[in-house]
């Protein structure tokens, strides 16, 4: 129900923010709004406007790249997409569908975000961390497949 999904947030939120507050970790929830998707519904396309993140709670989707390769990526709960868009409002990388029969996604939109950069800067930063997280992990993914896999130790 609700109540669990609610705590399932939380819980999702304070893995993905590892330096909040359970007062940060509230302060969040209260600034996320909940969307309900069905399966083969398009969150969004490759190259439109970046003005949100989103966290997947329940359900799975698919991102893919509108080229001739068409890579595509799985995404589970406790994923954030969009977070790159959110903080310097770059286009979509991809194109995200639903891939199971609903999925739930809670929604932090460029307005909350901005507000919240102003209230709490260091709640702010644990976005930020996200962001950077999310890039590392890209970067590192990337590098793989040009070193074909032989990685180099760091």
């Amino acid at each position: 129900g609700q109540m669990m999904e609610e705590r399932g947030v939380k819980l999702f939120l304070e893995t993905l923010c590892p330096g909040a507050t359970p007062e940060d970790i509230t302060h969040l929830c209260s600034l996320l709004s909940r969307e309900k998707y069905h399966l083969g519904d398009i969150i969004w396309e490759q190259g439109s406007a970046s003005n949100n993140l989103k966290l997947l709670v329940c359900g799975s989707l698919i991102s893919s790249l509108d080229d001739e390769n068409g890579a595509t990526e799985t995404i589970y709960p406790g994923s954030t997409i969009g977070e790159l868009g959110l903080i310097n409002g770059t286009e979509r990388l991809t194109t995200v569908k639903v891939l199971s029969d609903e999925a739930v996604l809670y929604n932090l939109s460029r307005e909350k975000w901005e507000t919240l950069i102003h209230e709490n800067p260091r709640l702010a930063r644990e976005i930020d961390m996200l962001v950077v997280r999310y890039l590392t992990h890209r970067i590192q993914h990337v590098s793989n497949h040009i070193l074909d896999k032989r990685s180099l130790p760091v």
